[in-house]
């Protein structure tokens, strides 16, 4: 299903990108959100990978030059403005793109007529949640 596949991919990317500015961080309240974004996000993963098959599963998590290059560009952003607000405005960005890839996906379902998984439409909301909590950090 297709929109397992783009929670696959958003989640990891997701938690890869924490996992690159997270050592970044000094506020220790920014670490602790993050932190726990990152297990919200682990858990939808894991809900998402039930419904594919392991090959599924792997085309979605992307190849390892993307990764690569996420790495790249999420460690030297980080890395040449370690800012609270920075790293804040960072997630968000990325949080955002999540919901629009998450969202075009669930248009196209509604417009075929099918029933979109309770878990895709709680990962936007987990996003949107996140978003918010991330804001005071700006």
């Amino acid at each position: 299903m297709k929109i397992l596949r783009e929670m696959v991919r958003s989640t990891t990317m997701g938690i890869d990108a924490i996992d690159h500015v997270l050592p970044y961080a000094e506020d220790e309240n920014l670490v602790r959100l993050m932190n726990e974004q990152k297990q919200s996000m682990k858990d939808m993963l894991c809900e998402a990978k039930k419904g594919l098959t392991r090959d599924e599963i792997e085309e979605a998590e992307g190849s390892k030059f993307a990764k690569t290059m996420l790495k790249a560009s999420s460690s030297f952003s980080a890395m040449m403005n370690s800012d609270t607000s920075h790293l804040a405005r960072m997630l968000i960005e990325g949080y955002e793109t999540g919901i629009v890839s998450m969202q075009k996906c669930l248009n196209e379902m509604r417009k075929a007529h099918e029933e979109a998984p309770l878990c895709a439409k709680d990962l936007i909301k987990s996003y949107d949640k996140n978003i918010k909590a991330l804001r005071k950090y700006l």
